[in-house]
């Protein structure tokens, strides 16, 4: 039986940063040069030199993938641009006439893979993995060159654009492999999960693709417990078309055990693709799932038929060490500090690695996951393109495709801060704030359309105004309301103006949980005046918001912001320094007062 199988290409690649000189124009390495040509730049994705598999690269860098330029590279700490990875790839002679595919868990940003000096495919968005297929390229048994393009040039059209709050990492800083399927194989699977009065409902639609006319084919799905032993099962007959089916099969759980973050189970889900007149398991998919429900009412928000209080951290995926790229012991040990203050949900304006995904669905935390269109519509950093409103959207079907099947995603977000009221009273800015609410209208409407199981979100600092509310399943909002004076003694201010804000935001768009998408206050570690920058002051700041907060009914819970001190954009200092200190821990994980004063107000209960 012949099952999915993978090559790692993690390890160490050759490696060379392609400055504007050299992306632009390798004429001067051919042997076959004329200086006369010096000024001819061939067309990006043509390049004449570095995709050959007899190019010397003998003199590049060596460095490890996963990993990026910015970490592998200490003089490239602040690079953005092109870099070119190379190495020799030796595929099985046993993977002849299956179909075989690059895989990446994300390239920043846009990726173009060469085998042989062949272009295999691009991928443009540096946050969700992709795959490229290749098998048309290779011949089993032999060694074969792979070289990659990455580029990470921060552009108005991108998502996200110009600039924004976190370090922009490049390069391969995430996994990347090689997958071969048999050529019928599970496309895709979609989970749907209702706890119900009595046995639990999964209902399991399984999209699928066939060598040939799909005659012959059944479909088998097994739920199994944390010791493998099967739960229920179900099959079904699939009726292909081009090549193409669809099946949905529903699975009756009996005593199911539910996930929520407090108890955090998990079962396994396999779909086989068998082929009946052999009996042979053609391809088979696996994924863990949980078995939950989160609905609105009203103004409060259930989790499987209980009142659910989000009480949340904002979180970038990033380590001292490796930066963007995965720190599983780091990113575990965050979970469990999160955990131990009493926390149960995390937010990031990007999407994270997968590995993080099955933490949180292991671990037990509900993640907010959020498409990075970050600050769109702001003219002064170049963030106002409308091109971007396309790739908004092939970035969030990607996201909601890749992460739908993990119980921890408790909604999505389709953007975080964009420009949907005027900042100006003139007719250019009406006009651009128009375009910013109505594509972030239609990102809500796409979003809830692609997964209509879970609610759909846009934060909003431009509140109450902000039009796009009125179409989100929950009113989410970033407060930064300000005291009249940065002491400890002034911050009965800041409660007032909150619940007077709050209430403002409850007559614009009435019956509607509002969550806290962000509220938080810097704190230098160490530092302890009780004003600000202090750990006392931070401390103080945060309890006076969260009671505020508790004190109205139709608030399901706040995500401060952050749960760590983190490093922004290179080009991008953040009032103060190039280093954020929200963090209610420093960016090595030492605690502030502020952690001790969440554990207090998150565990008093």
């Amino acid at each position: 039986m012949k099952m999915r199988q993978h090559i790692s290409l993690d390890g160490v690649w050759k490696f060379c940063p392609a400055f504007v000189e050299l992306e632009a124009n390798q004429k001067f390495m051919d042997p076959e040069f004329e200086p006369a040509d010096t000024g001819t730049a061939t067309p990006h994705g043509q390049d004449i030199v570095w995709i050959a598999p007899d190019f010397d690269d003998t003199g590049w860098l060596d460095v490890n993938v996963p990993g990026s330029w910015n970490v592998e590279v200490p003089d490239l700490w602040s690079y953005e641009g092109h870099g070119w990875y190379r190495r020799t790839v030796r595929v099985p002679e046993d993977w002849t006439e299956r179909r075989v595919l690059f895989h990446s868990d994300g390239a920043n940003y846009r990726a173009v893979v060469y085998v042989d000096g062949v272009e295999a495919g691009s991928h443009d968005g540096g946050y969700v993995p992709f795959d490229i297929p290749i098998d048309h390229l290779l011949r089993p048994g032999e060694n074969h060159t792979v070289a990659i393009s990455v580029e990470n040039l921060p552009k108005a059209d991108r998502v996200p654009g110009g600039m924004f709050d976190w370090w922009n990492h490049g390069g391969l800083y995430r996994s990347v492999k090689l997958t071969a399927t048999d050529r019928s194989f599970v496309e895709n699977v979609v989970v749907v999960t209702e706890p119900g009065r009595g046995n639990a409902e999964v209902t399991v639609t399984a999209t699928l693709r066939a060598d040939g006319d799909g005659s012959g084919f059944q479909v088998t799905t097994a739920l199994n417990d944390s010791g493998s032993a099967p739960v229920a099962q179900a099959s079904g007959e699939p009726s292909f078309s081009d090549g193409s089916a669809e099946v949905e099969l529903t699975l009756s759980v009996a005593d199911a055990r539910l996930w929520s973050p407090d108890e955090p189970n998990l079962y396994e889900l396999v779909v086989d693709l068998i082929d009946q007149d052999s009996g042979t398991v053609r391809d088979r998919w696996i994924h863990r799932i949980g078995i939950r429900s989160v609905v609105i009412d009203g103004t409060r928000l259930l989790l499987n038929g209980e009142p659910f209080m989000v009480k949340g951290v904002n979180h970038y995926e990033d380590s001292p060490d490796v930066g963007r790229s995965v720190d599983l012991p780091l990113s575990r040990k965050d979970i469990a500090l999160v955990k131990s203050i009493g926390g149960n949900t995390l937010r990031c304006h990007f999407p994270n690695s997968p590995e993080m995904y099955d933490l949180c669905d292991e671990m037990g935390v509900f993640f907010v996951s959020e498409l990075p269109l970050y600050q769109w519509g702001r003219p002064a950093v170049n963030y106002a393109a409308p091109e971007a409103l396309d790739v908004a959207k092939e970035q969030l079907t990607e996201m909601i495709d890749q992460q739908r099947n993990h119980p921890c995603i408790l909604m999505w977000s389709v953007s975080n801060e964009c420009m949907c009221t005027p900042r100006q009273d003139d007719e250019e800015h009406r006009k651009l704030a128009k375009m910013t609410a109505d594509g972030n209208i239609e990102l809500v409407k796409l979003a809830r359309q692609t997964d209509p199981t879970r609610a759909v979100v846009e934060v909003a600092n431009t509140w109450p105004d902000d039009p796009v509310l009125e179409h989100t399943d929950i009113l989410a909002i970033n407060m930064y309301a300000g005291a009249s004076t940065p002491h400890i003694d002034t911050l009965g201010d800041l409660a007032t103006t909150s619940k007077t804000r709050l209430q403002t935001l409850r007559e614009a768009h009435p019956n509607k949980p509002i969550l806290i998408a962000e509220f938080g206050g810097w704190a230098i570690r160490g530092l302890m005046t009780d004003y600000f920058p202090g750990e006392p002051y931070q401390a103080e700041l945060l309890r006076t918001y969260w009671e505020a907060f508790m004190e109205e009914e139709d608030v399901v819970g706040g995500i401060l912001w952050t749960f760590a001190d983190s490093d922004v954009h290179r080009r991008f200092e953040w009032v103060y320094e190039y280093r954020v200190s929200y963090g209610l821990y420093d960016i090595e994980r030492r605690p502030k007062q502020g952690a001790d004063m969440m554990r207090r107000l998150w565990t008093k209960d």
